[in-house]
């Protein structure tokens, strides 16, 4: 995978976990939708996370 995709597909994951967390924190939703919401938060966190040591690791060897 180069940087400049790694790049593409960090930006998008940032967008929708800002997004969710709005969503999440400006709207009522009944409690089942917002288990579902911050599952799936968690999720964008970690492989944001994930992405973000990948990407260190791609400039350190590049």
């Amino acid at each position: 995978m180069s940087a400049e995709e790694l790049n593409k597909i960090i930006a998008v994951k940032k967008m929708d976990l800002e997004e969710c967390e709005q969503e999440l924190n400006n709207r009522y939703y009944p409690s089942v939708v917002r288990l579902a919401m911050m599952c799936y938060i968690s999720e964008l966190r970690h492989q944001l996370e994930m992405f973000n040591a990948v990407d260190l690791k791609t400039i350190e060897n590049g």
